[in-house]
């Protein structure tokens, strides 16, 4: 699983110009936890690029991948699709399982076997940057492209900066014990990618195991670990260490942007969050439930249900669209024949699968499939 090659240029253009607007400026961007910024209004999503370095580890370690990702719910075709977004929720529970088979501080060591450069768009970004003051201003400024509910933000003062992370959502300590220490050790190897001998971490602020606490992570960072007092990972450098250039040579970005290179939370409404994970929880098989999709947007169903009545849609709408979407494109962009799809689809007939095409745009399979091609 090498690190994934993009175009991102267009992502990079914007970055660098909100950063010289910071720069100029004097602006920078802060967090907060209070419960109101926890609530959520759309399914949190994440590109499926930030498990990565977990997925690497995993492999190279002989264990069985696949079925540790769909034990998750996540396909292991993922893999290939760092683009992808799935469920915050799902991720997080990804890694907490991770976590309980291989021990509580696996989110440090896999960052030590795999680092940064392996997460998406971020890693293009890092790997793109002659320091790592550049690259961290590039992903705080990119950041809306990995992670809905996320905030990361680079805050210079006297002497260094300080890197910051929060989750938007309401995680037990246990959950952002596993995933702030994944967070904290990603933005160290910012730093320390390239081997070069260069002033380690000043500080570390995260949350505290419920029960281990933190000594256990202060040889992976060699520094001091403190409890965070906001809720957010805080991991701090000195001037030194952020603007010694890399040893290695920039590797400039593709030219070409993709599709997946958007804003992650896409048209803001909670039925388009849903929709940008749909094809994911369909191909494990049967159809998501709305106490399932309601647990990944953090949610109660009744909430849930509201909210997509307000929309002027439903949870089953959205399945039967996807559904439809999924059947005329196997139709249209193959040869098989029509009870292979319908086989595919998960229709028990065929005769089935003719009158669920007939209903989505009145016309037969077989109808359907010559109008398409022949308006190519």
């Amino acid at each position: 699983m090498p690190p994934v090659a993009g175009g991102a240029t267009r992502i990079l253009d914007l970055a660098r110009h909100r950063v010289n607007h910071s720069l100029s400026t004097g602006q920078t961007e802060t967090e907060s936890n209070t419960d109101t910024d926890m609530a959520t209004t759309t399914l949190p999503l994440v590109r499926v690029a930030a498990a990565f370095p977990f997925m690497i580890w995993l492999r190279d370690n002989g264990r069985p991948l696949d079925l540790l990702l769909r034990e998750a719910g996540l396909p292991p075709t993922l893999v290939g699709d760092p683009d992808q977004p799935i469920p915050l929720q799902v991720g997080i529970e990804f890694l907490r399982s991770v976590a309980h088979a291989e021990g509580p501080d696996i989110g440090c060591r896999v960052v030590e076997h795999a680092g940064v450069d392996q997460i998406g768009l971020i890693g293009e970004l890092v790997r793109a940057s002659r320091t790592p003051r550049e690259a961290f201003h590039l992903v705080a400024r990119a950041f809306f492209h990995h992670g809905s509910h996320e905030v990361f933000t680079f805050t210079p003062h006297a002497g260094g900066a300080t890197v910051r992370h929060v989750f938007r959502v309401p995680l037990d300590d246990e959950a952002l014990f596993i995933t702030q220490q994944f967070v904290a050790s990603l933005i160290a190897s910012v730093v320390t990618r390239d081997g070069k001998d260069r002033p380690a971490l000043e500080r570390v602020e995260l949350t505290p195991h419920p029960v281990l606490g933190l000594s256990l992570l202060e040889p992976h960072f060699s520094c001091a670990v403190s409890p965070t007092l906001t809720g957010a990972v805080a991991v701090t450098f000195s001037d030194q260490a952020l603007d010694e250039p890399y040893a290695q040579s920039r590797i400039p970005l593709a030219q070409q942007v993709t599709e997946g290179c958007g804003v992650i939370r896409g048209d803001g409404t909670l039925a388009g969050s849903i929709r940008a994970v749909l094809p994911l929880l369909l191909a494990r098989g049967g159809e998501p439930t709305l106490a399932e999709v309601a647990r990944f947007a953090f949610m109660s169903p009744r909430t849930l249900q509201r909210r997509l009545t307000a929309e002027g849609t439903s949870l089953s709408r959205l399945i039967e669209q996807e559904r439809a979407a999924r059947a005329i494109a196997l139709l249209t962009a193959s040869t098989n024949r029509v009870q292979e799809v319908a086989t595919e689809m998960g229709y028990g007939s065929g005769a089935s699968f003719t009158r669920a095409v007939r209903r989505w745009t009145s016309a037969p399979p077989t109808r359907l499939r010559k109008s398409r091609i022949g308006t190519r």
